[in-house]
């Protein structure tokens, strides 16, 4: 079960981390560069299986609030509230920055 659901994690990591600078409006690619530069820990320039699952079990366990090796329904609705709020917060800032209301997000 836990082989499985870091199965789940790793391709989600990955589409999240390739297909957001899309779904964000990241036109000229700098939160793809980072994103992909923060799963390249090694900085080879290509992502390993092994790096993509040590970013998955890292996000697992960021998931797993009690520690107990286990993800319940409740941990993986709570986590993925607090990315949509993170995607929405962000695109809030880009927005009012595309917009000339807001400064330049730190």
């Amino acid at each position: 079960m836990k082989t499985r659901i870091l199965t789940i994690l790793t391709i989600g990591a990955a589409a999240v981390a390739f297909s957001g600078p899309v779904i964000a409006g990241d036109k000229d690619g700098k939160h793809h560069g980072k994103m992909f530069e923060k799963h390249d820990t090694n900085g080879d320039g290509v992502i390993s299986k092994d790096e993509a699952m040590s970013h998955a079990e890292a996000r697992f366990d960021k998931m797993d609030k009690d520690g107990d090796g286990e993800v319940t329904q409740d941990e993986a609705k709570a986590a993925k509230e607090k990315m949509r709020a993170k995607w929405k917060e962000m695109k809030e800032k880009k927005d009012a920055m595309d917009s000339g209301d807001g400064e330049a997000a730190e």
